[in-house]
């Protein structure tokens, strides 16, 4: 009697039996195979990075706005407070000087809070030629002094 082996292998079709001499050829295939498809994968990566970066941005420009239309609805007159309460408001590094821009505009009758934030390149902190914009508007709840010239 033979090997439990080679019992297996008269049960199989020749069909499926293997020969050692015909495989060869294609051994290592799955490697070049996946070395190839790498680069492809990476910046499939990156784009799905990119974007959610990108959705960070938008998020923190909405809540930055919305935080600078409240500020500027209690203290209508002080910039500087709404400046510094929409930083707080961002973490860093969405929050520095020269990625973010918070003002307060005025547009057919209303006030708007406008906060534009650098869009980052594949890294927070890495600004882009871009920027994300959220606006919000201010409802009014104080009166803002009218400047009186000299």
């Amino acid at each position: 009697m033979g090997s439990v082996a080679e019992s297996v292998l008269r049960r199989r079709p020749r069909s499926l039996r293997r020969r050692g001499s015909s495989l060869r050829g294609d051994r290592g295939g799955v490697i070049v195979e996946f070395a190839a498809s790498v680069p492809f994968l990476m910046l499939a990566l990156a784009l799905v990075w990119q974007v959610l970066l990108l959705g960070i941005t938008a998020m923190y420009a909405s809540h930055g706005a919305a935080e600078a239309a409240r500020q500027a609805a209690v203290t209508p007159d002080d910039m500087a407070l709404v400046d510094e309460e929409t930083r707080k408001r961002v973490r860093p590094p969405w929050n520095g000087e020269d990625v973010m821009n918070v003002e307060i505009v005025e547009r057919d009758g209303a006030r708007y809070a406008r906060v534009a934030l650098a869009m980052p390149i594949f890294l927070p902190g890495v600004s882009g030629p871009w920027d994300v914009t959220g606006e919000a508007r201010v409802v009014t709840e104080v009166e803002p002094r009218e400047e009186v010239s000299p």
